[in-house]
């Protein structure tokens, strides 16, 4: 088996990151819940780098591919559909939590302005 550059560096740059995600755990930056999705989601990357034929054959024969090459480009899109819409998501109840906030003060300071001094 033919060692390739990519091979070495992308497991090396997966451990960066997973390193950095561990310190920022222990900062109290991440929850727990956080950190081992990330740890995960890493060791994935660096575990496709290492063996990607193997890896890719395996995702196409279990949906369905003929090509390797697009059930893996399959694969990532519908992942970062997911995150997207995830994001989405969050941001839709972030707005909506906003948008009580500045009720409730608005409420609050009219309460106070009417109130007798």
């Amino acid at each position: 088996m033919e060692i390739r550059f990519f091979q070495v560096v992308v497991p090396l740059v997966a451990l960066l990151f997973m390193a950095n995600q561990g310190l920022r755990y222990r900062r109290g930056r991440l929850n727990l819940g956080e950190a081992l999705f990330s740890g995960l989601l890493w060791i994935g990357v660096a575990l496709l780098a290492v063996f990607p034929d193997e890896i890719s054959n395996f995702v196409a024969a279990l949906f369905g591919f003929k090509s390797n090459t697009n059930a893996v480009l399959f694969l990532g899109l519908g992942i970062l559909f997911y995150f997207q819409y995830r994001i989405y998501r969050l941001q839709v109840a972030q707005r909506r939590a906003i948008t009580e906030l500045n009720r409730q003060l608005a409420l609050d300071r009219f309460e106070k302005a009417q109130a007798p001094s």
